[in-house]
């Protein structure tokens, strides 16, 4: 008993030790903590604030406007800048860089104006923007052009660009896509959200448009969740915090067209036309103001070389009419900037190859070609052509012919070659070119020869010019779907990135549908069928399978039979 009550003697004397330790440790605390206030108050009233000002303004936490807010010591207050010269400024900028363009820009700043005096619903779009005009009028610089310009005069937060292309959605089973676009566009934080192409969208879908533009909301009939940022449908599944709607931001909503306002009002229905606030619309340019817009772009590469390589030119009026003669109704002025471009480029390999200090020259029209003329050497930029490497698209054809069978399959991957060719041909005489889809579905048995014609196929477009890698990239199942939830979309859309420029190879695709119920297989595909829309310039994707099976995937998704001809 006397060994016990010890025992209990030593626990109590350790436990009153350990008090004393954590009472010394939080008065040790406290004191640092009262020094390092004593120090803050000290440094406050040195300053020229006193702590309790600096309390009182913790304590109200009201936000100062950024115009209200003192610069430095002893400054003035900066007064709120006036409107009306913000967008007076704002409009001579985006003057000085869109040329023969004043009517229309004018009209575009009335519409960006109008919000601030007439006011936004809460909920509402700020304004809905119809610009219409020719391809090549500048309608999409003007409006960068615009938003930029009034983001640095500070009437726009970012003056960023969401762009939605309504083109992607053809079908009427292309809703689920569109709606997970719009929803990314309205959450993007941009100050406009930019429509495309309405004329090619389905018109089932315009009505969702149309219910954005003219009450600010669009219900959704689906029930979607929120995964990694994007929006997924979950179909009847009760998920917490699901999507039942999307809302306008107060962004402003513009659509480009080359229709008229008849097209929209059969389009869209008379409502729409009501919820429109501003349509505004560009001329042809005239011969005067391409001629001004190639000499600007003259002046300006005159004045890089100048700067950058020391290469000081001096140029005429035939300089600057080339220059102009490079504006294509595709391109529009950016033809005429790529070409300057070229020539900087080449400058610059040029001064880097002869290891040349500071020149003088002249830029003048030769055989069809800008030259360059120094001293001593030449520099000549004529027309860009897009050319085809003909050494490796013979090399790919005999590697064909030694194929044996597979006669159908091998005449199409070489009609492709006559088709691109044709297409790029109309589009250098100004017509209208429209390379069709190329992607493949390739059934058959195992070892008939799919994985080997897909290589080929990756290769012979990389010839032609169509793709700008022509890596072939082979997934299959286990590739792309992950092991949990919202581990799928990431993964596929890893896999895409990885195959732009080039094929993306998915063997044995029927396994990724398995049954309505399979949501990681139906995620994959949601992700590939919109990598494939959002890449459709510099991605192809071949499907590989068994006849029976790929019918069965077709149905996994609305858009994928469209999107699959060949």
């Amino acid at each position: 008993a006397e060994e016990f009550l010890k025992r209990i003697e030593e626990t109590d004397r350790g436990m009153h030790r350990g008090l004393d330790r954590q009472i010394s440790d939080l008065e040790r605390i406290n004191d640092e903590a009262q020094r390092s206030m004593a120090e803050m108050r000290r440094l406050l009233e040195n300053d020229g604030a006193s702590a309790a000002e600096t309390a009182e303004e913790v304590k109200e936490e009201a936000p100062v406007p950024s115009a209200a807010k003192p610069t430095a010591k002893g400054a003035a207050e900066e007064p709120p800048r006036d409107t009306a010269v913000l967008f007076r400024e704002a409009r001579e900028a985006a003057g000085d860089t869109v040329i023969g363009q004043d009517a229309f820009l004018n009209s575009l700043f009335t519409a960006f104006k109008r919000p601030g005096i007439t006011g936004t619903p809460e909920g509402r779009p700020a304004a809905v923007v119809v610009i219409s005009g020719r391809e090549g009028t500048g309608r999409h610089s003007a409006l960068s052009v615009t938003a930029s310009s009034l983001a640095q005069g500070g009437a726009l937060k970012n003056g960023k660009i969401a762009r939605v292309d309504l083109a992607l959605y053809p079908n009427a089973e292309d809703g689920r896509l569109l709606t997970q676009d719009l929803f990314s566009a309205l959450q993007s934080g941009d100050d406009v959200v930019l429509f495309e192409n309405f004329e090619r969208c389905h018109k089932s879908l315009l009505p969702m448009l149309a219910a954005l533009c003219e009450t600010g909301t669009l219900k959704l009939t689906t029930r979607y969740a929120l995964q990694k940022g994007m929006l997924i449908d979950v179909g009847t599944a009760l998920v917490p915090n699901a999507v039942s709607e999307l809302r306008a931001a107060g962004q402003y909503f513009v659509f480009i067209t080359d229709r008229d306002e008849a097209a929209f009002a059969d389009a869209f229905g008379a409502p729409f036309l009501s919820a429109v606030t501003d349509f505004c619309r560009t001329e042809d340019f005239t011969p005067e103001s391409l001629r001004k817009i190639g000499r600007l772009a003259m002046e300006a590469l005159a004045a890089r070389a100048a700067e950058r390589l020391q290469f000081t030119v001096s140029f005429g009026d035939d300089a600057a009419d080339y220059l102009a003669a490079q504006f294509s109704r595709k391109d529009g002025v950016e033809s005429i900037d790529r070409l300057a471009e070229r020539c900087f480029r080449l400058l610059s390999e040029e001064k880097l190859r002869r290891g040349v200090g500071a020149l003088s020259g002249a830029v003048r029209v030769q055989d069809g070609a800008l030259a360059f003329v120094f001293p001593d050497f030449t520099v000549t930029v004529g027309e860009e052509k897009q050319t085809v490497n003909q050494a490796a698209v013979e090399a790919v054809k005999a590697e064909m012919d030694r194929i044996v069978g597979l006669r159908e399959v091998k005449d199409y991957v070489l009609s492709l070659e006559q088709n691109y060719v044709i297409q790029r041909l109309r589009e250098s005489r100004g017509m209208k070119a429209d390379v069709p889809a190329m992607h493949m579905i390739f059934t058959g048995n195992p070892g008939t020869g799919k994985t080997t014609i897909a290589r080929l196929v990756s290769r012979y477009l990389k010839a032609m010019g169509v793709l700008t890698g022509g890596q072939l990239v082979e997934v299959t199942r286990a590739d792309l779907v992950g092991k949990y939830v919202g581990h799928t979309a990431p993964l596929t859309q890893q896999v895409i990135r990885s195959a732009i420029g080039g094929v993306l190879f998915i063997d044995e695709a029927y396994a990724l549908y398995r049954g309505a119920d399979d949501s990681f297989g139906l995620e994959a595909i949601d992700t590939i069928v919109k990598g494939m829309e959002d890449n459709r310039q510099n991605l192809i994707v071949i499907l590989a399978g068994y006849s029976q099976e790929m019918e069965e995937f077709l149905t996994a998704n609305s858009g994928l039979k469209s999107r699959f001809p060949n």
